[in-house]
């Protein structure tokens, strides 16, 4: 890193710890009020209420523009106060468990800690909806499961490491994004439950497989199917809604046994089933800003097609393939020579 890079990045590091240590002095019911002031102003930048209103719209196309719109800016508040929550349960992790309502999670959190008694781990699948940082802490600080916790690196190394200090509380390891197959695996051979964010893209040629979210054919990593199918381990999916004053601690294990899901794709789908379920009871509180419905399969059909967003497009065959990738590297080398 030169001195111009690295210089910037400890000026966002020191303005992200300043957040870090006002965050962890303001009162909890301040970032309510934070949220809609913040989260109005994030709205009206160009390019960020407008992503989530076309995202909204191909999701629920039901909707009026008005419905569009509200929903749009509570998604936007959302992610202002899941930022501020974050650094203010780092502050108070003593006070943490006040906030979350366990009733619709406690049975499925215990019949998991019963089912890993046998040492094989266990996989919990979580979207960007409600706080989703809160989902592994449940477990970790309320049930105390021993968590890894998938992440992507920030580009900032510094700003990395107050990040990844946050979601590490308590007996929480973390696995960066990048090579994580093999470090989950020996995770969960150790008897560790891993966090996995199901809502992202991820190329098929990485591992990803399409699936219908909204009816809307998405591509989905297939690490939790690989993973629970192999050893028949527990899976669940789960989520932290907001309520008035509490977080709705929801957790629920998938419809029957991982090794009774015939493919991955199977098993995907039903994961992604119960995140669409979930997103419909507070669509408010999931992360719109994201191009979710980029990439269009070649063999869906018309009238799935015309449902996907403006940004969205049809990928090139190295999107799908490994092979069309390496073919590219040699024709580039080729060329060089």
């Amino acid at each position: 890193m030169n001195f111009f890079k690295d210089l910037k990045a400890r000026v966002e590091y020191l303005f992200v710890l300043a957040a870090f240590k006002l965050m962890g002095h303001l009162p909890y019911r301040s970032f309510r009020s934070i949220g809609r002031i913040f989260g109005t102003i994030l709205y009206y930048i160009p390019g960020f209420g407008s992503l989530c209103c076309v995202n909204i719209h191909a999701a629920f196309p039901e909707k009026d523009a008005q419905e569009v719109r509200r929903i749009a800016r509570g998604s936007m508040e959302n992610l202002v106060r899941t930022i501020c929550e974050f650094f203010w349960a780092c502050a108070h992790p003593d006070e943490f468990e006040k906030t979350v309502d366990l009733t619709n999670c406690r049975a499925c959190a215990e019949k998991g800690l019963r089912m890993m008694e046998n040492g094989t781990g266990a996989i919990l699948v979580t979207p960007h909806l409600g706080n989703w940082e809160f989902a592994g802490r449940i477990l970790s600080q309320l049930f105390h499961y021993r968590m890894a916790t998938v992440v992507k690196t920030a580009r900032n190394p510094y700003l990395d490491r107050l990040i990844s200090s946050g979601r590490s509380a308590g007996d929480v390891r973390i696995l960066h994004s990048k090579g994580a197959a093999r470090n989950m695996k020996k995770a969960l051979d150790e008897g560790y439950t891993i966090g996995i964010l199901i809502d992202q893209n991820t190329r098929p040629r990485n591992g990803g497989v399409f699936v219908n979210l909204f009816g809307i054919p998405v591509p989905v990593s297939r690490a939790p199917a690989v993973l629970a199918r192999s050893r028949n381990r527990y899976i669940a999916i789960g989520t932290a809604i907001r309520t008035e004053g509490k977080f709705n601690a929801i957790l629920r294990e998938l419809p029957k046994p991982a090794a009774e899901y015939e493919s991955d794709e199977e098993l995907i789908q039903a994961l992604t089933d119960i995140t669409e379920e979930f997103i419909r009871m507070a669509p408010e509180q999931y992360l719109w800003f994201y191009r979710r419905f980029q990439y269009i399969p070649e063999e869906v059909s018309p009238e799935v097609r015309k449902r996907y967003p403006s940004y969205a497009r049809v990928p090139s065959r190295r999107f799908f393939s490994m092979k069309a990738k390496m073919a590219q590297l040699k024709a580039m080398a080729r060329k060089e020579d």
